[in-house]
């Protein structure tokens, strides 16, 4: 493997989704403005409904490790922690922290491989009832295999 380090572009969202409550009561409940809302059904209905389900999100797209950009967003949704697991609770709602990173990226930056969440992130994330996921995608590998 090339001793030179990998471009990655990366980003993360916190989210809530659901089928019967909308991006606008979710707003209302929560009392702060998302990032970006998407409404059930808007792109088609037929034969299956794009976006599946309403959804709510506050984003950091700053370039960045993802762990800062994970404080950034976990820092603005901590405030209204309980009003989410209100939500949640409900169980038509669901929630969780999405963190996305493209590998080898010719518009990315450097040194962001690693991540890391803190305790009481992890303990946040629970007391919310949010999931973690992340998605990795990769360029061209070629590039850093063995010669």
């Amino acid at each position: 493997m090339s001793d030179s380090p990998w471009k990655v572009q990366q980003y993360c969202y916190f989210w809530l989704a659901s089928e019967a409550v909308t991006a606008d009561q979710v707003t209302q409940h929560l009392g702060i403005e998302p990032d970006r809302t998407s409404v059930k059904g808007s792109r088609q209905t037929s034969p299956r409904v794009v976006p599946a389900a309403h959804r709510w999100q506050i984003r950091c797209e700053t370039h960045g490790r993802i762990d800062e950009q994970v404080s950034e967003v976990l820092d603005r949704i901590a405030p209204v922690a309980d009003r989410v697991l209100d939500l949640v609770d409900r169980g038509d709602v669901a929630a969780g922290l999405m963190m996305v990173r493209w590998f080898d990226d010719p518009d990315g930056g450097y040194d962001a491989m690693g991540w890391w969440m803190s305790a009481e992130q992890i303990q946040l994330l629970a007391r919310m009832g949010a999931t973690v996921e992340s998605d990795e995608y990769a360029g061209d590998f070629t590039a850093h295999a063995p010669l």
